[in-house]
């Protein structure tokens, strides 16, 4: 399945806009959304490729900047050492609050975008580096 890899949206949230990326089918039609939520790197290569993987699944996948109040939009944490604590210092200086605000902006953008349907979930990528 082709799948359109280059849209974003700056989502409205408590904490200021979350830079989001959309990973979607390019046939006409409506389909199922997902919210994937990537490790402490942000949105990296390996996270793309999980996006595109389930696009070409037929899924309009919704990837957020998770750390969108501490970084700048666009940013892409290395995976090294420095950018490695900064990740692990972020994850826990980040509100909880905050991560819930963010999840309902996600899920409340997917509801309504033009390409899905209203069926939502959500998913992650998770590892811990020390």
């Amino acid at each position: 399945m082709i799948i359109a890899d280059t849209e974003t949206a700056d989502l409205s949230t408590q904490t200021g806009p979350m830079r989001s990326y959309i990973f979607r089918p390019v046939a006409a039609g409506r389909y199922p959304g997902l919210v994937l939520y990537s490790e402490i790197y942000q949105v990296t290569g390996p996270i793309r490729r999980i996006a595109a993987f389930l696009a070409g699944h037929g899924f309009v996948v919704l990837v957020p900047e998770v750390y969108h109040e501490l970084e700048p939009a666009g940013t892409v944490l290395n995976y090294d050492k420095p950018d490695t604590d900064r990740g692990n210092q972020h994850k826990i200086t980040k509100t909880l609050s905050s991560y819930d605000s963010d999840a309902r902006a996600a899920l409340d953008y997917l509801q309504t975008f033009s390409h899905c349907t209203g069926k939502l979930g959500v998913m992650g990528s998770a590892w811990e580096a020390n």
